[in-house]
C-alpha cells in the first residue's frame, strides 16, 4: 500500500460533534422474538419507521406470517403485529412485490400472497395495525397471481398493479381498480398475451392519471422498456417503448416529477459474457415527449439477478432523491460481501452522496444486508430498513444517517495534522483547478484498483460531497453547487489514500 505524506491543513472534527452524531445516527439489528424476522419494505410515517416483513410465529417454522412493526426515530421498538393465514398457508412478500403504503385516514394498505400462488391479498389496517379488512383475489385460470406492487390510494379506493403468469407461462402486466373495501371495479391486462411483460412500478401523476414502467421481455437476456400512462378507467392514454436493450435500462422504478416528466431507474445491459448478462444501475430523466434529458450509468456492474439495485426511491425535502437497496464491496484478496446501499442524487441525476453500509455484525462474507425501504425524517435525517443476515439467522436491519449521509463511524472522526503530498506521491491530476464547475480526475497510469471512495472536505473538515465510483483513467466529478473557497479532495482506493487541494472560484 502506498504511504501518503498528507496535507497540512487541520481537519478537526470536534469531539462534541462526534458525540452528537453518535446519538443521532444508528446501524442496528433488531429481533422481535419471532424466528427469521426481517423487513422487505419500509415507509416513514410522522417520524416513525413502519416496517413490513416476514417471520415465523414459533420455532417449528410451520407457518410463515407477515409482520408489521413500528419503531421511533431513535430506533426504539414501539409495537408489532403478526398476521397469519387462518387456513395455515404460508404468507409471502418480496422486495419487488408485496408492498405497504400509508393511507389518508392514518392507516396502511398492503399487498401479500399465500405461497400456493393462485391468489393475492389486499390488507387494510389502522394506525395500530388492527385489521380493517383482508380481500383475497382468487385466480383459477392463471399459473401464479401474487406479484402485486405498491397500492396507490384513490379518492374512492385503490389502484393495484403488477404481473400475473398466464397459462402459457409468460407474465402479463395488469391493473386492478378496487373500492375502499377492496372489491374489484375493473381489471385489465396490458401488453400482448404471447410476450412477457411486467409492471415493475407505477406512480401517481394526479388523481386521474398514473404512469407505469414496464419490462417487455423477448428472451432471458433481451428486453424493451415501456412507459404507459393509464387513466381511472384503465385506458392507456400515452405510450412509449424503447429500443431493444435500452440505454435507460430494463425497467425497475419510476418517479413522476413536477414538470410532467419522469425519472426512471433501470438496469442497463452492458455486455453478454457467454450466457451471463452484465448490467449496471442507470438513472434517466424523460420529458413529457419521452425525450431523454439526461442519463447516468453508475454503481457496480454485475450479472443480472445479482441485485446491485435500488428497491426504493423517495423524494427528499431539499428537492433531491434518495435510493436504497443493495450492492457489493470488493476488496482484493477477500471474499466479496453484500452491503446496504444508500445513494442520494439530484434532479439532474448527479450524485449528492453515497454510503455503502455493512451489516451491524463482524465483517465476514456470510454476514450481509439489504435495505428494502427508505424515507426522510422531519429533521432531514435519512432512515432505511431491511434485513441483515448473521450466519444463518435473519434480523431486522435499521439504519439512520444524517442529511449528508453520515454514520458516526464514517464522518465523526478526528483527522490528524499531516503534511501536503508532493506531486510525485500523487498518481493523478485534477483539472481545471481553480474550477467553477465539474472537475476531471486523471490518472497518470493504470488506476490503482477497481473502485475509489471520493470525499470533498471544506476548510473546517466538514464533508460536503462524497461518491463511490469505478475507477477510470479520466473521471469527471460533478461536485454540486459549492461556495467559493479551498477544498480538499480525498481519493481512497484499495491501494492507498491521496489528497489534492481544489479551489472553487465561480466569479
Amino acid at each position: 500500500m502506498f504511504v501518503l505524506r498528507c496535507f497540512n491543513t487541520l481537519f478537526l472534527f470536534l469531539a462534541y460533534l462526534a458525540a452528537t452524531k453518535a446519538q443521532s445516527t444508528f446501524n442496528i439489528s433488531a429481533h422481535l422474538s419471532w424466528p427469521a424476522n426481517h423487513f422487505r419494505d419500509m415507509i416513514v410515517d410522522q417520524d416513525t419507521i413502519i416496517g413490513y416483513g416476514l417471520a415465523y410465529p414459533d420455532n417449528t417454522y410451520s407457518q410463515q406470517g407477515l409482520i408489521l412493526s413500528k419503531f421511533d426515530s431513535s430506533g426504539n421498538h414501539l409495537f408489532s403485529r403478526m398476521l397469519l393465514d387462518p387456513l395455515g398457508e404460508h404468507l409471502s412478500i418480496s422486495y419487488n412485490w408485496g408492498k405497504i403504503t400509508k393511507t389518508r385516514d392514518g392507516g396502511y394498505i398492503m399487498t401479500a400472497a399465500p405461497t400456493h400462488g393462485d391468489a393475492a391479498w389486499l390488507i387494510k389496517v389502522d394506525h395500530q395495525f388492527e385489521v380493517e379488512f383482508i380481500k383475497e383475489y382468487l385466480d383459477t385460470v392463471n399459473r401464479s397471481h401474487f406479484r402485486y406492487i405498491a397500492p396507490i390510494e384513490l379518492s374512492d379506493g385503490y389502484l393495484l398493479s403488477g404481473a400475473i403468469q398466464r397459462p402459457n407461462y409468460l407474465d402479463n402486466s395488469f391493473a386492478r381498480r378496487v373500492d375502499q373495501q377492496g372489491n374489484t371495479v375493473w381489471f385489465k391486462y396490458f401488453g400482448d398475451y404471447d410476450v412477457g411483460n411486467v409492471f415493475n412500478d407505477m406512480a401517481k401523476i394526479n388523481d386521474t392519471l398514473f404512469v407505469g414502467f414496464c419490462t417487455i421481455e423477448t428472451s432471458p437476456n433481451n428486453a424493451f422498456s415501456s412507459i404507459q400512462y393509464i387513466d381511472l378507467s384503465g385506458n392507456v392514454v400515452r405510450f412509449w417503448q424503447s429500443e431493444l436493450n435500452p440505454e435507460v435500462g430494463f425497467a425497475r422504478k419510476i418517479l413522476s416529477i413536477p414538470d410532467g416528466g419522469v425519472i426512471t431507474f433501470g438496469l442497463y445491459p452492458v455486455e453478454l459474457i457467454g450466457e451471463t448478462l452484465i448490467v449496471q444501475p442507470t438513472l434517466a430523466k424523460l420529458d413529457t415527449g419521452f425525450q431523454i434529458e439526461w442519463l447516468r450509468h453508475f454503481g457496480l456492474e454485475a450479472r443480472l439477478g445479482a441485485d446491485v439495485i435500488f428497491w426504493d426511491i423517495e423524494p427528499t425535502s431539499d428537492g433531491n432523491y434518495i435510493g436504497a437497496g443493495e450492492s457489493f464491496v470488493r476488496v482484493t484478496g477477500e471474499p466479496t460481501r453484500r452491503v446496504g446501499w444508500l445513494h442520494k442524487f439530484s434532479p439532474e441525476g448527479d450524485s449528492v452522496w453515497e454510503n455503502l453500509i455493512d451489516a451491524p455484525f463482524p465483517i465476514v462474507y456470510t454476514n450481509q444486508g439489504t435495505l428494502a425501504g427508505v424515507g426522510e425524517l422531519s429533521s432531514g435525517s435519512i432512515v432505511a430498513a431491511g434485513e441483515t443476515i448473521n450466519g444463518n439467522q435473519r434480523y431486522i436491519w435499521l439504519v439512520k444517517v444524517t442529511a449528508d449521509g453520515c454514520l458516526d463511524t464514517l464522518c465523526s472522526t478526528v483527522s490528524p495534522v499531516v503534511e501536503a503530498p508532493t506531486p510525485e506521491d500523487r498518481p493523478f491530476s485534477v483539472y481545471p483547478n481553480p474550477t467553477n464547475g465539474p472537475i476531471t480526475l486523471a490518472w497518470a497510469g493504470i488506476p490503482p484498483g477497481r473502485e475509489a471512495a471520493l470525499q470533498l472536505f471544506d476548510a473546517t473538515g466538514r464533508v460536503v460531497w462524497r461518491e463511490r465510483r469505478q475507477l477510470h483513467r479520466q473521471m469527471e466529478l460533478a461536485l454540486g453547487p459549492l461556495p467559493d473557497g479551498v477544498y480538499f479532495l480525498q481519493v481512497r482506493t484499495e491501494r492507498g489514500i491521496w489528497v489534492e487541494r481544489v479551489v472553487v472560484r465561480r466569479g
